[in-house]
């Protein structure tokens, strides 16, 4: 059988080390050695290259045996076990192999089972026991309160349990650089604490790799990795060390810790909320190895840390949540009489600086600009809200670096680089906090900035030495607290915004309907006057008018007077009948009776019968009434409606033909505009209509005709328009001019 090593030998410098497959190195460290089997098969399918020097068996001699003709069968057990486990779980065991304990860690990787030896040490003596170093955790609650006092005692625990020569605890910004939080060091050293490093000392893959792996141990930088081998017929040709105690580290990351004079290292992850956020780091000038007791008190170390995260920030927050409530208190606690006035006195209030620690606050309400304190102009401010009306989601948005989301926004972040915005939800109103620029000083860990070597090659840093370095156009972050206050205070201010604006439209509707009541009480007393005070005249004009006519008298008096009695007589008939026709409309919009099942056969016959056939007889046309469908509405007044559409056809007749009205049922064949209507069609064959005027027909004293060839009083149709909406429908017409006219009636299908 011939086999190979699955070494991943790739070049890796800085201009690729984002891209390193880290997780596949081939190889391992040299102070345990590894085996590979089948899941199913439990045959052995990879092999490190120094198995021999721990179990006295080559890899050659491994690879393709079955692991029961190697192995104790109590390991086997132990792997039948793996293969129901979580495929992220890693389980040990100890055994004793050619004499020597062995702590024993397998996990499942894809359909193989990773199985890591690694001599067992005892490190705990009776005076530094596992049990003495728990009992020490409990301690840290008492003694300390906030998360730094507790991030230093763990960091000083577990250098007194490992005996590294330095343990620091840092932790991640939201772009992951680091920054030393703790420190214990032996007294020669140069201190850490303080420093930040940048996101580039541990990439993007490395970063995913301590989530899953929380414990990592390079216990001599100067090792030399040892290959894994398979057989040549084995398909996979890597093999997934992602969770792997004895990984071989990347070769960028070993120079990095020989530029940093170290010898050996511990890593911790510390998880919080499913994300890395941060690390404890070990560091040691020789190379070190830990026991499987040790290892475990550190990473109860490091879950006992995180742990506490939550709990240690809101008590160091308490005071600013303390002080940020008594200030919103102060404000949303008193009594409003819940007026226009009140959005100056909720936003005009210096004390609503102090609800987020801030330098100034703006407001813009219904086109009305408040501020508070040192704040943009009120024009700069208009257009911060222009832009971030569009630039913003939802409500809201803070941040502390305003020329960061765009340079188009120098006006605003030269002064106030921090802002808290909230929108109110109409247009460009909202309420803005700022913050004034806050120049910090970090000292990072070195020069953060990558250079080149004699080779142009990119190179890890080889100096650690203290690096200053200037944050500008930054202000201090917004805490939790301070947005929470915020927040409170946005609905609080929404809710009353609300309410005002409710009782306003309420006192508006009053007033309205005040001046409505007002309005028909006087339309009453001008419908009193036209029915009485203006029809009596009339009729007493019309009466003398026609007694003239009627008379000898009217023959002896010159022609031109005949003529002018004549057209007096007309005149007042037509206003007469125009007062009528108004009386009839303001009746339309007062009268509510109830709807009534109509069926408008019926309802057509009766109309013709009483009203219809002497003007058809008269004018020689013809009514043609389709079988019709029964709808609901008020009586009188769809025979109203009728009768105004009918005769409005007979006025307008053809001289060039008879006349032909036709009712029908369309409401099968047309548009029924989204929701189901009976629709009404009243078609003649007269002048026509100009299609541009369709609409303006239905308008009161609307006429596109010259009133001494056509009379009327042009409200005709607008009575019919206002017929239809009385019914909850609505009324159409089109036509063609020469042709005739289409009305067309929607009357709704309940």
């Amino acid at each position: 059988m011939s086999f190979k090593n699955i070494l991943n030998d790739s070049l890796v410098n800085l201009d690729n080390c984002d891209d390193e497959p880290i997780h596949i190195p081939g190889s391992i460290q040299p102070h345990g050695f590894l085996l590979a089997v089948d899941s199913s098969t439990f045959i052995i399918t990879v092999c490190s290259a120094n198995c021999e020097q721990f179990i006295g068996i080559t890899y050659e001699q491994a690879l393709g045996k079955g692991f029961s003709q190697i192995f104790d069968a109590s390991i086997l057990d132990f792997i039948e076990e793996i293969k129901s486990e979580n495929a992220d779980q890693v389980k040990t065991i100890t055994s004793k192999l050619n004499e020597t304990d062995f702590i024993i860690s397998a996990h499942k990787s894809d359909n193989e089972i990773v199985m890591e030896f690694e001599p067992l040490n005892t490190q705990f003596d009776e005076k530094n026991s596992l049990y003495n170093s728990s009992k020490k955790l409990l301690s840290y609650i008492e003694n300390t309160n906030t998360l730094l006092e507790l991030a230093d005692v763990v960091a000083l625990a577990i250098k007194e349990i490992t005996k590294y020569d330095r343990v620091l605890v840092y932790r991640f910004d939201k772009d992951y650089n680091g920054e030393v939080i703790a420190e214990s060091k032996e007294p020669h050293l140069d201190p850490y604490l303080g420093l930040h490093y940048p996101h580039t000392d541990i990439p993007a893959q490395a970063r995913e790799l301590y989530l899953r792996n929380q414990l990592r141990i390079i216990g001599d930088v100067d090792y030399i990795p040892v290959p894994l081998f398979k057989s040549e017929t084995k398909q996979n040709s890597r093999l997934d060390l992602s969770l792997s105690v004895l990984r071989s580290v990347s070769p960028i990351h070993i120079e990095y810790l020989k530029n940093m004079k170290v010898g050996s290292t511990l890593t911790i992850s510390l998880i919080h909320k499913n994300k890395l956020w941060g690390m404890i780091t070990c560091h040691h000038s020789k190379p070190k190895y830990l026991s499987e007791e040790i290892k475990s008190a550190v990473k109860l170390h490091g879950h006992f840390i995180t742990s506490q995260i939550d709990g240690r920030l809101l008590s160091e927050e308490f005071e600013i949540a303390r002080s940020t409530s008594d200030a919103l208190n102060s404000i949303i606690g008193k009594k409003l009489d819940l007026d226009r006035k009140d959005i100056q006195q909720l936003v005009a209030n210096e004390t609503i600086l102090n609800v987020c620690n801030s330098v100034g606050f703006t407001a813009i309400i219904a086109d009305e600009f408040y501020s508070v304190g040192n704040t943009p102009s009120e024009e700069n401010t208009k257009r911060l809200a222009l832009f971030l009306s569009e630039f913003v989601k939802g409500d809201h948005f803070e941040t502390d670096s305003l020329l960061s989301i765009s340079k188009d926004l120098a006006f605003i972040s030269s002064n106030f680089p921090g802002i808290n915005y909230y929108s109110l939800n109409n247009e460009t109103d909202c309420i803005i906090w700022y913050r004034e620029e806050s120049i910090k000083n970090i000292f990072w860990g070195g020069d953060p900035t990558i250079s080149n070597d004699s080779n142009e090659r990119l190179t890890p840093r080889k100096s650690f030495a203290k690096y200053a370095d200037s944050i500008k156009n930054h202000s201090s972050i917004w805490l939790k607290a301070e947005l929470s206050a915020t927040n409170s205070f946005h609905n609080f201010l929404q809710i009353n915004l609300r309410t005002i604006l409710l009782l306003e439209e309420k006192e508006n509707q009053r007033r309205l309907h005040t001046i409505l009541r007002d309005t028909n009480a006087e339309l009453e007393n001008i419908n009193w006057i036209s029915t009485h005070d203006l029809q009596e005249p009339l009729r007493k004009i019309r009466m003398m008018a026609s007694v003239l006519v009627g008379g000898n008298e009217l023959k002896t008096l010159p022609e031109d007077v005949q003529n002018k009695i004549l057209k007096m007589q007309s005149s007042a008939e037509r206003m007469q009948n125009l007062i009528t026709d108004i009386l009839k409309y303001t009746k339309t919009g007062a009268q509510n009776s109830n709807f009534e099942c109509i069926d408008l056969n019926f309802l057509f016959a009766e109309l013709n019968k009483e009203e219809l056939i002497d003007s058809f007889d008269s004018n020689e046309a013809t009514l043609i009434v389709e079988e019709l469908p029964t709808i609901k509405g008020v009586p009188f007044l769809l025979k109203q409606l009728l009768s105004n559409l009918i005769n409005n056809s007979i006025k307008f007749k053809s001289p060039l033909r008879d006349l032909e009205v036709r009712i029908s049922d369309k409401t099968e064949t047309l548009n029924s505009y989204g929701k189901r209507y009976h629709i009404i069609e009243v078609a003649d064959n007269g002048i026509g209509l100009d299609n541009e005027y369709k609409e303006k027909i239905f308008k009161i004293f609307s006429r596109l005709n010259d009133k001494e060839e056509y009379g009327g009083s042009g409200i005709g149709l607008a009575l019919c328009k206002k017929i239809m909406i009385k019914h909850d429908g609505f009324v159409t017409a089109e036509g063609i001019l020469g042709e005739g006219v289409k009305i067309h009636l929607y009357f709704p299908i309940n």
